[in-house]
C-alpha cells in the first residue's frame, strides 16, 4: 500500500452545482468535473459561479486529466474557465465533448481542447493508473461512472446516475453487465450523489414524464405545447417519441433550437431519427391541424422562464397565438430556489392564456439522481470501506450518510465520511481521515460577462444599493484658473425619490454640492478629497432625512485640466 492518495473537493459539497473533485495520488492530480451553479438573485449582474481554483493553478503541472462524465453545466460549466489557466487531456465521451465545445462557444471563451474519447465500458490508463468507465443512466445521453484503481484500493466515483432496467434507448442505457468490475479488488472508498438522498424509494421509473402525458398526446384534439430544462434530454426523448407515435409535428418555438435539438436527437440520442417526425417553423404553425402540433419550449434556469413569460405574451412570433381552451400546456421545469418567484410568475402566465395547464412538481417526476434504494443498491453492490456522501446540500449529504449508516452492515461513523469543501481526506495504509485543520482555500469565483473573479463584494453591494435605493449623479464644470463655476451644478437622481415631491431635498443637496465645490476652488483640498467629502456629506444628509443609501457619483470637470 503505497500510494498516497488524498481526495477533496473544491465544490459541489453543502451546494447544488459547482462540482470539482480531485483525487490526488502520489504527484498526479486527477479532476472529476469541473461545473459551475447560478447565483441568488442576491447578487445581481453575476452570470455564473465557479470554484475557486487557485490550488490547481498552484499544482498545474500535477494536472494530468480533468474527467467529465456527463454535459450538464453543474458538472462541465466551469471547465473553460478553468482549462484556460490550467490546460490538460479532457477524458470524455464524443457527445459531453461536443457540449463543451458548444457551451465554450456560447460564453465567449475559445479553448484548443485535447480530449481523450471514451465510449461504453472500457478501460484507460493515465499517468500510470487504471481507469474503468461505465455507462450509466442520467437525464442526459452518455453518461458515466468511472473508478480508478491503487494500491490501496479502488476509488468510485459514481457523478449522477440512477439505477435502471427499462428499455431505453442505448445511449441512456444502465450498463449492468459491466458496471464498473472491480476484477476482485476491494472498494476503497465510494463518493455518490446525494442529490436526491431525502427521496424514498428507486428513482426509475418516477423520472418519466411519459404515462402522464401519454392520453393528451393520443385524445388531444387542441394543441400541446411543453417547456421544460434543455439539458434534460431524457425528457425531451420521451415528448419527441410521442409525437413519433402520434404523428405530430414538432415546433420549436426557439428558431436556433431547431437545428441543434434536432441534430442531437439524430446524431446522438437515437443514432437514428424516425422517418414520421417533421419539424415546422413557430410563423407556420396555423397551416398544421390543431391536433398535430407539438410546441416545445427550452431553456435553462431563469431564462426558460423568461422565455415563457416572452412565449404566452407573443414576443416569440410576429404572429400571435391565440390560444384556446382545447389547449395543453405541459409545465416540466419545477423552479429551484434561486429562481422560485419567476417560476411562479411564469406559472401566471400560461394560466392566464385559458389553456388545461399541466404543472409538474419533484413529487411527481423525480430529477435523475439516485435516491434511497439506489443508493443502498450502490453500497451493497460495491461493499466499499469508506463511504463519502458528496454533491447536494448538507441536509442532504447527512441523509446520504444515515442510509449507509442504517443499512446494519460494517459502517459507522468511523467509515462514513461526510466531508465540506476544502477539508482533505487522506489516505494512506488503507486508513482513511478526514484532515479539519488543513483546509484547503475555497470560495465562490464571479462570473461578469467575459470578467472572471474580478467582482468584489464591494461591487456587489454597490449594485444591490443602486437596485434597492437608486442613484444621485451630480454634475459641474469649473475653471481652476478663475477659480470660477463655467456651468452647473446638474443633479440628477434615478430610482431615489419622486422629484416633484422632494424639491427640499434637491435643493439641499445642491447647496452640499456647492459648499464643497468652493472649498475646492480655493486650493485648499484636491479633486479626489473632495469628491470623498461630497459623497460623504450628501450621504450623510440623505440618510437622515430619507433613510435610504443611494448610490452618490459626483462629477467635476476642470476646462482647465
Amino acid at each position: 500500500m503505497n500510494d498516497k492518495i488524498k481526495v477533496f473537493a473544491l465544490g459541489g459539497l453543502d451546494e447544488k452545482g459547482k462540482n470539482l473533485l480531485i483525487v490526488e495520488i502520489n504527484d498526479n492530480i486527477f479532476v472529476f468535473d469541473c461545473g459551475l451553479k447560478y447565483p441568488h438573485k442576491s447578487i445581481p449582474g453575476v452570470d455564473a459561479l465557479i470554484p475557486n481554483f487557485d490550488y490547481l493553478k498552484e499544482n498545474k503541472n500535477r494536472v494530468k486529466a480533468y474527467i467529465i462524465t456527463h454535459g450538464h453545466d453543474d458538472k462541465m460549466g466551469g471547465l473553460p474557465y478553468v482549462y484556460r489557466e490550467v490546460p490538460a487531456p479532457i477524458v470524455t465521451t464524443q457527445f459531453t465533448a461536443g457540449i463543451i465545445e458548444m457551451f465554450s462557444k456560447k460564453v465567449g471563451i475559445d479553448n484548443k481542447y485535447k480530449f481523450i474519447l471514451i465510449d461504453g465500458h472500457e478501460f484507460l490508463t493515465i499517468s500510470g493508473y487504471r481507469f474503468h468507465f461505465t455507462q450509466v443512466t442520467h437525464s442526459i445521453p452518455f453518461s458515466f461512472a468511472c473508478s480508478v484503481e491503487t494500491s490501496q484500493g479502488n476509488i468510485i466515483y459514481t457523478s449522477d446516475m440512477i439505477i435502471d432496467y427499462n428499455n431505453l434507448a442505448p445511449s441512456f442505457k444502465f450498463s449492468t453487465k459491466n458496471f464498473l468490475h472491480n476484477e476482485g479488488k476491494e472498494a476503497l472508498m465510494l463518493l455518490s450523489d446525494s442529490t436526491n438522498a431525502h427521496l424514498k424509494g428507486s428513482c426509475s421509473p418516477r423520472y418519466m414524464i411519459t404515462p402522464h402525458v401519454k392520453e393528451i398526446f393520443e385524445n388531444s384534439t387542441g394543441r400541446i405545447f411543453a417547456a421544460l430544462y434543455g439539458q434534460n434530454m431524457m425528457n425531451f426523448y420521451e415528448l419527441i417519441t410521442l409525437a413519433e407515435k402520434t404523428n405530430k409535428t414538432v415546433v420549436f418555438a426557439q428558431k436556433d433550437a431547431t437545428p441543434v435539438m434536432s441534430k442531437l436527437y439524430q446524431d446522438i440520442c437515437c443514432s437514428k431519427i424516425p422517418a414520421k417526425i417533421k419539424y415546422e417553423q413557430l410563423e407556420n404553425i396555423s397551416r398544421i391541424r390543431d391536433k398535430d402540433v407539438l410546441v416545445l419550449l427550452l431553456g435553462e434556469g431563469s431564462t426558460l422562464f423568461e422565455n415563457i413569460i416572452s412565449f404566452v405574451n407573443g414576443g416569440f412570433s410576429s404572429k400571435s397565438i391565440d390560444f384556446t381552451s382545447d389547449d395543453t400546456f405541459i409545465l416540466n421545469c419545477p423552479a429551484v430556489p434561486t429562481n422560485e418567484v419567476l417560476g411562479t410568475e411564469a406559472l401566471d402566465e400560461v394560466y392566464k392564456t385559458g389553456c388545461k395547464v399541466i404543472n409538474f412538481s419533484r413529487k411527481v417526476i423525480y430529477s435523475m439522481h439516485a435516491c434511497e434504494e439506489d443508493i443502498k443498491t450502490l453500497i451493497t453492490f460495491f461493499n466499499p470501506k469508506y463511504y463519502v456522501p458528496i454533491s447536494g446540500s448538507f441536509t442532504n449529504m447527512m441523509t446520504n450518510a444515515k442510509i449507509a449508516l442504517n443499512l446494519d452492515k460494517k459502517y459507522n461513523y468511523s467509515n462514513i465520511l461526510v466531508p465540506d469543501n476544502g477539508m482533505v481526506i487522506n489516505c494512506e495504509n488503507g486508513i482513511c481521515k478526514i484532515d479539519y485543520k488543513n483546509l484547503i482555500p475555497t470560495s465562490n469565483v464571479m462570473i461578469d460577462g467575459k470578467d472572471i473573479g474580478n467582482v468584489g463584494n464591494n461591487v456587489i453591494e454597490e449594485r444591490n444599493r443602486l437596485s434597492n435605493d437608486g442613484v444621485v449623479i451630480m454634475g459641474i464644470t469649473i475653471s481652476s484658473k478663475t477659480q470660477e463655476i463655467v456651468a452647473g451644478p446638474d443633479v440628477q437622481m434615478r430610482g431615489f425619490v419622486f422629484l416633484k415631491d422632494s424639491e427640499n431635498i434637491l435643493h439641499t443637496i445642491i447647496d452640499l454640492f456647492l459648499d464643497q465645490i468652493r472649498v475646492y476652488l480655493t486650493g485648499y483640498t484636491d479633486e479626489v478629497s473632495v469628491e470623498d467629502k461630497i459623497i460623504d456629506r450628501v450621504t450623510r444628509y440623505i440618510r437622515r432625512e430619507t433613510g435610504k443609501n443611494p448610490v452618490i457619483i459626483p462629477a467635476i470637470l476642470d476646462i482647465d485640466k
